[in-house]
């Protein structure tokens, strides 16, 4: 691609470099919230299909990595302000969880949080699309993972009113 035909590739990697930012900065949080979590887990009641907890946080570090991507893919791409937006609107959803259940234990605004992002995911899928298929591919182990999100935290909402 010239220059007459777009962006140079180099004009586009500051939205880059704030997307996975952000990522990172989300990543970080959520990890934090985890770590302090732990103590209080223990004497909460658990749902018979919860995962091995060990697997929540490189599940939660690949979708990480995988929310960085899609925003380098959809800034590179060149993709619609409103499909940038919408990721915005994901990677909130995305930040949220781990601080209202685990951190504030608030399980059924975490069910809600995750349903919504689950909404997102899914209609986010239709909007990538356009812009960059890879994207929209990129979201289908987001939405196996927070399918199993939300289950779970209706399922601790439940358990632990």
């Amino acid at each position: 691609m010239s220059d007459d035909e777009g962006t140079h590739w180099l004009r586009r990697w500051p939205g880059l470099v704030l997307a996975v930012l952000a990522v990172l900065g989300t990543a970080i949080d959520n990890r934090l919230v985890s770590i302090n979590a732990r103590p209080g887990l223990a004497e909460l009641q658990r749902p018979p299909f919860e995962l091995p907890i060990w697997l929540h946080g490189p599940a939660f570090a690949f979708l990480s990595l995988t929310m960085a991507l899609i925003a380098g893919l959809l800034w590179y791409e060149e993709a619609r302000p409103f499909a940038l937006w919408w990721w915005v609107a994901q990677l909130v959803a995305y930040a949220l969880w781990a601080p209202l259940s685990l951190g504030l234990r608030w399980h059924f605004l975490a069910a809600i949080d995750a349903a919504l992002f689950l909404g997102l995911l899914v209609v986010g899928f239709f909007v990538f699309w356009r812009d960059s298929k890879m994207a929209a591919l990129l979201l289908l182990p987001f939405v196996v993972w927070t399918s199993y999100l939300t289950a779970l935290s209706i399922e601790f909402a439940r358990l632990n009113p």
